[in-house]
């Protein structure tokens, strides 16, 4: 039902932008489909992983939004067990590492775009899914060190899944791995390469469609070698070789792809919509903000917040397809 032919899709029709104001009524049957998402499941399982983050040891400190928990839920098809567990990862992970959950900078994040090594594409695929590129061989260390690259990771993946879009549909990565190995392979350590396993699979609430590697190397292969026993079943699955990057157009429409992938997009500067992710309200709320105990009682926090913004559009989306039926 919901499946679209890449090579015929075309862009204000099948494809859409990466950022959109309200979820198109084609996406939210799919969420239905596909989610088993309704108003008052999300309602629901919405009251029960925050009583479970209230009374866990490792999450009852935090306070979350309900949009940011929506992104759990949608993640995991409204399983709250498995959600609240990804959620907590989450947490552990920035209790662990709190140097990549601040010092962000948008002149150091926006340095990702102008150099081309890691963005959002501003169109969606066919199916509705974001698309994020990584050029691995326009990324120098020297210039713009490792731990850099992990904060700029957090902010592409995190504040993009702030799009109800990118929640319902999930993403597809295109992996450009062509490198220099003088430059790379020293940073291919098990810690680094662990981080990006555990970060981007057990923590952050992302679904992963399709995985495309273009242009393997020496350090790919290094990195492959570590990387491959933490990976799912599932998501090998998922994860396609390409011989040259021709072979892209097979599963991407032609204008939603850079030129040099051959596609026909000529340019793809994200940076207004990274402005906007940036700001800093958006910034403090990053994996929940922690609280103090003594003033926030965690056992009524649950009952004393406003209805969450997602559940509000999809109750008045709900309303006008009502009365339109009736109409």
């Amino acid at each position: 039902m919901f499946i679209r032919d890449p090579k015929t899709a075309k862009i204000g029709e099948e494809i859409l932008p990466f950022e959109l104001e309200s979820v198109p009524e084609y996406f939210l049957r799919k969420a239905e489909s596909e989610l088993g998402e309704t108003s008052e499941k999300m309602m629901q399982c919405l009251r029960q992983i925050k009583e479970m983050a209230n009374r866990d040891k490792h999450t009852r400190n935090f306070e979350f939004d309900d949009d940011f928990l929506v992104q759990y839920l949608r993640a995991r098809k409204y399983n709250v067990p498995i959600a609240f567990s990804q959620l907590k990862a989450l947490v552990q992970l920035k209790k662990k590492n709190p140097q990549i959950f601040t010092d962000f900078s948008y002149e150091k994040t926006l340095y990702t775009i102008r150099k081309k090594f890691i963005t959002m594409l501003p169109w969606r695929c066919q199916d509705g899914c974001a698309i994020l590129l990584v050029q691995l061989d326009n990324w120098y260390p020297d210039r713009f060190p490792v731990e850099e690259i992990k904060r700029a990771c957090v902010i592409w993946l995190l504040q993009s899944l702030r799009e109800p879009m990118t929640q319902i549909n999930g993403f597809k990565a295109i992996i450009d791995v062509k490198s220099n190995p003088l430059r790379h392979l020293k940073h291919c350590t098990p810690n680094n390469i662990w981080l990006i396993y555990h970060g981007s699979q057990e923590c952050v609430p992302g679904r992963y469609k399709e995985v495309h590697i273009v242009n393997t190397s020496a350090t790919f292969k290094a990195a492959w070698i570590l990387l491959k026993p933490f990976i799912s079943e599932k998501l090998k699955k998922r994860i396609i070789f390409h011989p040259n990057s021709k072979t892209l157009l097979n599963y991407f429409p032609k204008d939603v792809l850079p030129t040099q992938y051959g596609g026909n997009l000529e340019t793809y500067d994200m940076s207004n919509w990274l402005r906007k992710a940036m700001e800093p309200e958006k910034l403090s709320s990053i994996g929940g903000t922690c609280r103090r105990e003594s003033i926030i009682d965690p056992r009524r926090n649950s009952n004393c917040r406003q209805e969450s913004s997602c559940f509000n559009w999809r109750r008045e989306s709900n309303a006008s397809r009502r009365s339109s039926k009736t109409a």
